[in-house]
């Protein structure tokens, strides 16, 4: 299937458009005829995409639904979209934004992003200008639930390639799905549809604020009551798409901004020796000790495999007119890449 990022539809051969350029050349005539009357292979993506006229001439591609041009390389694997949730100033976009320029550089995964697929690294350029301004991102707007969204084309260590895409919704989007508007948020709707695998953001500032609160047996904030509220509001709502569906999806807990917590978790800090299952399991007693035992539970009962993560975009809190050379992110990669591993490419 070739993937739409913008109608979020993932499209077979018989539901796209194409358009040879020598054709073109001979009428004035702005030619979209459909893809099987134009491919000399059957309409198969297993080789490239030739007009039916002209052998050697590589159609351009075009989505039926808006006509806007698809990349051949958009090709999306079963569990190729990839949901991030989480309550509204969870660092989201924050990370989404880092591990997409990371995973352009070689690394001990393998795992590479080749290139952004339609406008999608313009789109997080203008979602982040913000944090070199003014050294944070503002609210994603609730209104931005059909607008921001990011694919990009990533290759494994085998050179096997899928699409990873991101829908970028507010927290409040993800409150509200059960009562969401299926007429107003039509691509957002096709997008969940679609995904196949899921990143769970917690708020790295709120799991603090929850240990120091428990440890002096003090009373919640209702900022922090608000956030454990929203995350179950949330996993309730996506929990019935996926019973509905009647699969499990692999997900990836992850607590963002976790820098807040590396003095007292030493095993959480970038320089520790900690494998993999000792981050999970510290993570998972982090989270319960931090009164999400309720949440641990819920996410354990909808997704499959689950494993527990600690990351931190930048490495520090930022300030204003923060600067490229001042980020220091942490373990930002593991939790995709380990996704990654779940997806059939």
């Amino acid at each position: 299937m070739i993937l739409c990022k913008d109608c979020w539809i993932a499209h077979e051969a018989a539901t796209l458009l194409a358009r040879c350029k020598r054709c073109e050349a001979n009428t004035e005539i702005h030619r979209l005829d459909p893809l099987p009357s134009k491919a000399s292979n059957g309409g198969s993506f297993s080789s490239p995409l030739i007009c039916r006229l002209h052998a050697t001439e590589p159609l351009d591609l075009y989505c039926g639904s808006c006509r806007r041009e698809v990349s051949p390389r958009s090709r999306i694997a079963e569990g190729g979209v990839l949901a991030i949730l989480g309550d509204t100033e969870a660092g989201k976009t924050s990370l989404l934004w880092i591990v997409s320029e990371r995973l352009r550089q070689p690394n001990a995964s393998g795992v590479v992003i080749r290139g952004g697929l339609g406008d999608s690294d313009e789109q997080m350029m203008r979602a982040v200008r913000e944090i070199f301004d003014h050294g944070r991102l503002s609210t994603t707007p609730a209104t931005d639930a059909d607008v921001r969204n990011y694919a990009w084309e990533v290759a494994n260590a085998a050179g096997e390639t899928t699409v990873l895409a991101f829908h970028d919704a507010a927290g409040e989007v993800w409150n509200d799905l059960p009562s969401l508007s299926r007429t107003s948020y039509d691509r957002f709707y096709r997008y969940l549809d679609l995904v196949g695998s899921v990143i769970f953001a917690v708020d790295g500032v709120r799991v603090a604020e929850a240990i120091e609160t428990f440890a002096r047996k003090g009373v919640a904030s209702p900022q922090l009551r608000r956030a454990q509220t929203n995350e179950l509001a949330i996993i309730d709502a996506v929990a019935r798409r996926m019973r509905a569906r009647k699969e499990r999806i692999p997900a990836a807990v992850v607590i963002t901004k976790a820098d807040v917590l590396w003095n007292e978790l030493t095993a959480l800090r970038p320089d520790s020796d900690a494998d993999a299952e000792t981050i999970d399991r510290t993570v998972r007693e982090l989270l319960v000790s931090a009164g999400r035992q309720q949440l641990v539970q819920a996410l354990g009962e909808t997704f499959d495999p689950l494993r527990f993560f600690a990351v931190s975009a930048f490495g520090r809190t930022p300030q204003q007119q923060l600067r490229v050379e001042e980020l220091a992110p942490a373990r930002v990669e593991e939790p995709f890449v380990a996704l990654l591993s779940t997806i059939r490419v």
